[in-house]
């Protein structure tokens, strides 16, 4: 199935995470989840985050799918409210470059 991007949001989709660079992390865009951190941004305004399934992030590191809402804030700044295996986690993510097939990002938390 190829992929279907949004022209005027190119957050819309699947982005699985690719590398860690410069305090960043870079994902690449794809049409289902890889067994890592990963997330889907539906126009709906409603995401799915793939991420750790326990407290532990000490290989073998086991994923599992949370729901959560996502809305722009500016032009950079998205917030992002999430399920995980804790209760619930808000933070924002500052988009650094976005196009057709990469997505750099870093987190910014807030106090829940």
């Amino acid at each position: 199935m190829p992929i279907r991007i949004d022209p005027d949001n190119l957050l819309i989709g699947v982005w699985n995470y690719s590398e860690y660079s410069d305090n960043s992390m870079v994902f690449t865009r794809d049409d289902q989840f890889i067994e890592n951190h990963c997330y889907k941004f539906n126009s709906d305004g409603t995401l799915t985050e793939r991420a750790n399934s326990g407290f532990c992030g000490t290989p073998p590191v086991t994923y599992a799918d949370y729901s959560g809402t996502w809305t722009i804030l500016n032009d950079t700044l998205i917030r992002i409210n999430v399920g995980y295996w804790g209760g619930t986690t808000k933070y924002k993510l500052d988009i650094e470059h976005i196009d057709n097939k990469s997505l750099t990002a870093s987190f910014v938390y807030e106090e829940n």
